[in-house]
């Protein structure tokens, strides 16, 4: 009886750390917000707009204020949302 549990408390220490390897290498791959994710994909796309030179400075700056309280305005709203549920 000892030995079967041993053997199987070996298998599920095995099995934790494989998953634990898994999610070191990749945390984001156990949550992901999908508005998130949507969000710095725009920014991260007008960004490099900006450093290979494709618009001015005033347009970046612009253009990231208008995405940022777009998003910010998203997040008040699901968080009303949520919270009115």
């Amino acid at each position: 009886m000892i030995k079967k549990l041993f053997l199987l408390l070996c298998i599920l220490t095995v099995l934790g750390c494989t998953y634990g390897q898994d999610y070191l290498e990749d945390p984001g791959a156990l949550i992901r917000d999908p508005h998130f994710a949507d969000y710095s994909s725009k920014r991260d796309d007008l960004e490099l707009q900006y450093l290979r030179k494709e618009i001015t400075y005033a347009d970046y700056v612009q253009q990231r204020d208008e995405l940022d309280q777009k998003y910010d305005k998203e997040v008040q709203e699901r968080n009303q949302k949520i919270q009115a549920e």
